[in-house]
């Protein structure tokens, strides 16, 4: 009889022991009950703190460790704690450190609640994440039609933030917050605040990372500011996204035109031009480019004694590129047939280089043009 009342003792100390981890999830619930996202944001930090205090004894203790309502009620005190830090400090968080691991328990707990087999919390979570997004969504929405078009940005990028908390992406949203930081950039441009324009794309950029729209935004702002390394830089980061984009070699090569990196300019756009043959910009750009290389070569000829090999070598090189700019050129001048300024260049190259029946027809054809 002794030892059955000392087993029904035992029983009793487990069952209280058991029933004490499982009050500290209740009293978290309960605590949460009172949290209002709308309310004050003194009373919401107390409530999320003495909640986070129930729902951490909770989550060490084997008896709730894997308890599916405990992870939910984790999930939601952690992602409160994020919510009432972000709008007691508009700025940014405080401690981004701090933030980070809340936000990892957080999510690891919608994880554990999202792979629970009977899914008897899953809903509910759902519901929690979804509800919050929507409605920052739906914000943005509405500065993007006041024409607020950073806020709209920021409430976009939220909402992204927001729905990564179940591992989810929110495409609706980066295409929006694509839209409006390409508005708010094109304001910032129109009143020159480069500088303004810069922090907000780069900010913009650094949430999006896999956005080409963001990173050609950033290479207008740098063309805009006159900074050439800037454009280089996002140019060749866009590139990395889509290898296959002309328009970017394009820029690029206009871009170290303007630095004076001939080789690289002439290679940029010869790139563009093997995506498209055709690519009209791109023909004129390069035929210019190396026609005013040969001028500049040719030039430099004058000031040397015609005997110095130096002014051999010089006059040999730019006959060379007054040969390469030719393609490019003929093949503009085949889709642009009337542009007289073309033709009279390709008329005086094909005479420099001994082209001599090439360049009566091309006379020909800007005498027709000129009367």
């Amino acid at each position: 009889m002794k030892k059955q009342l000392l087993l029904a003792g035992l029983s009793l100390v487990l069952s209280t022991a058991t029933f004490a981890q499982k009050k500290n999830v209740t009293d978290a619930i309960l605590l949460m009950r009172k949290y209002n996202p709308m309310g004050d944001i003194a009373a919401n930090k107390k409530i999320v703190t003495e909640a986070m205090s129930f729902i951490d004894l909770a989550a060490v203790n084997p008896e709730t460790a894997e308890d599916f309502k405990m992870h939910f009620c984790r999930a939601q005190i952690y992602y409160s704690l994020i919510e009432v830090n972000a709008m007691e400090n508009k700025e940014g968080p405080s401690d981004a450190a701090t933030t980070q691991k809340w936000k990892e328990t957080s999510v690891a707990s919608f994880k554990k609640v999202l792979e629970d087999p009977k899914k008897t919390y899953t809903a509910d979570a759902q519901n929690f994440i979804n509800g919050r997004a929507d409605f920052v969504f739906n914000a943005g929405i509405a500065a993007y039609g006041d024409k607020k078009y950073e806020a709209a940005a920021d409430a976009f990028l939220a909402a992204i933030e927001i729905k990564s908390f179940l591992g989810e992406d929110f495409k609706d949203a980066e295409v929006n917050t694509s839209l409006a930081a390409n508005y708010a950039v094109e304001d910032y441009l129109a009143a020159k605040k480069y500088d303004e324009a810069l922090t907000f794309a780069v900010r913009v950029s650094e949430a999006l990372p896999q956005n080409i729209d963001i990173l050609i935004s950033l290479v207008n702002i740098n063309l805009q500011k006159g900074d050439v390394a800037g454009t280089e830089k996002y140019i060749n980061r866009a590139l990395e996204l889509d290898p296959k984009n002309k328009q970017l070699y394009y820029v690029l090569g206009t871009s170290y035109m303007d630095k004076k990196e001939n080789d690289k300019a002439t290679a940029a756009l010869q790139k563009a031009l093997e995506i498209d043959p055709t690519y009209n910009e791109a023909l004129y750009q390069l035929g210019a480019h190396l026609y005013n290389l040969a001028v500049e070569k040719r030039n430099a000829t004058i000031e040397l004694d015609y005997k110095d090999p130096k002014a051999v070598k010089l006059e040999a090189e730019a006959m060379d590129l007054f040969k390469q700019a030719l393609v490019p050129l003929e093949k503009y001048v085949g889709q642009n047939p009337n542009d007289k300024a073309i033709l009279d260049i390709l008329y005086k190259t094909n005479m420099k280089l001994g082209n001599i029946e090439k360049a009566k027809e091309y006379k020909a054809r800007l005498d027709a043009l000129k009367n």
